[in-house]
């Protein structure tokens, strides 16, 4: 019955091939930024609901979730199968001189999120019809690309509720075409910001000893954070610490008053996480002491790490294989000191995340977030095939 379905449902999806393309380039056109996706949000809405799906949308009118329920569904005996798009792009002008390169000044889909919304659309769509196992729920989130991310609030507002089992998808420039990537355990980090801000004695630039200099503080500081995690923290535990941004001052010959320093730190394990405020406390107010300045901290939460299901690591492996082949599969050594906040829904649902490959080797490569980003079209097919197999499979599996 299970391969039947699965022969079925590839055979909607090769019909709508063209589609899914277009569904695509229509998307990487129009673009919106975090918490801006009113038009998208409208366009896939109207698709799902025209293929039967029940519409769920944020009163916001950003993000969205939709849910193909066959006839007789039963949540105590049915499984429900969930897949996760993300809807934002980001703030970048776009320069792959496309046809159909963005239209939106300074906004442009270069992390793929116009791929992953077009794959789990056609998944919908071929699933239309069809008599499935169980229950399909397809989770359009708002605000990936954002601290917070969306995530929170599609949980919030019950995306996750009744799910079994939750899938997700990113491409991967470094990944050849008609590869799928695919990790067991930690697969992405945790993601923290932070942002100190030195307030000292300002004064003439010829007279520090009047003064207490935060510009000096703050560098004491900054050094002695890059020792510390490196010291105070287990080695055998991977922690990226990293200052993306330090301000202050005025003039050349004036020492201020404040100077401020911005970072973020990465951890895969939560018990590395949970050390951090108190670490980034204790060197900045020993070393502020020492000098006679004041410190505030600003300690921002992003997404937890991804922690991927080994059972549905499994089915997307399997998947895999039955579509691609056994030299299609690659298995992730090591697990990406980026974030996702896909890792929200993993909290309390088993899901897991693979990386679809969208490089070519005869082309250049351009990786997430460049202004030259484009991933090869072939991948949106290939991803929507494994994923929607893994799906079904996971939704015939016994309850």
């Amino acid at each position: 019955m299970k391969e039947a379905l699965i022969e079925q449902f590839e055979d909607k999806l090769d019909g709508h091939a063209e589609e899914i393309v277009s569904l695509r380039r229509h998307l990487h056109r129009y673009p919106e930024l975090s918490n801006q996706e009113f038009r998208t949000t409208s366009l896939l809405t109207e698709r799902l609901s025209a293929a039967g799906f029940e519409v769920h949308v944020r009163p916001e009118g950003t993000g969205f979730f939709a849910d193909l329920t066959p006839a007789g569904f039963s949540p105590e005996t049915h499984r429900t199968v969930a897949i996760r798009a993300d809807l934002d792009a980001l703030p970048i002008h776009e320069m792959t001189g496309l046809e159909f390169a963005s239209e939106v000044p300074n906004v442009m889909h270069a992390c793929g999120h116009d791929v992953h919304m077009s794959v789990v659309t056609a998944i919908g769509i071929a699933a239309n019809a069809l008599e499935l196992p169980g229950r399909l729920r397809l989770i359009f989130q708002h605000s990936e690309e954002s601290i917070p991310g969306g995530a929170l609030d599609m949980v919030a507002m019950g995306a996750v509720e009744g799910v079994d089992y939750v899938l997700g998808m990113h491409v991967d420039p470094e990944l050849e075409v008609g590869k799928i990537g695919v990790k067991s355990g930690a697969f992405t980090a945790a993601f923290d910001t932070f942002r100190f801000e030195i307030t000292g004695k300002s004064g003439h630039g010829a007279r520090p000893h009047h003064c207490v200099d935060p510009i000096y503080v703050l560098t004491q500081v900054a050094n002695a954070l890059y020792q510390a995690f490196g010291r105070r923290l287990d080695a055998r535990d991977p922690t990226v610490f990293s200052i993306g941004m330090i301000n202050a001052g005025t003039a050349p010959n004036i020492i201020p008053e404040k100077a401020t320093m911005s970072g973020s730190v990465r951890t895969l394990s939560q018990a590395q996480r949970d050390q951090v405020p108190d670490l980034l406390r204790q060197v900045a107010a020993g070393i502020c002491a020492a000098h006679g300045a004041t410190y505030a901290l600003d300690l921002i939460h992003g997404a937890p790490a991804i922690i991927n299901n080994p059972d549905v690591c499994d089915a997307i492996s399997a998947a895999t294989v039955e579509v691609l082949g056994a030299q299609s599969l690659h298995q992730i050594a090591l697990p990406s000191m980026g974030s996702e906040d896909f890792s929200v829904y993993l909290q309390d649902t088993p899901g897991a995340m693979c990386r679809v490959g969208v490089a070519r080797a005869d082309q250049p490569k351009y990786f997430l977030h460049s202004a030259h980003f484009a991933p090869d079209e072939s991948a949106l097919l290939i991803a929507a095939k494994v994923l929607g197999r893994a799906a079904l499979t996971l939704m015939t599996s016994s309850k």
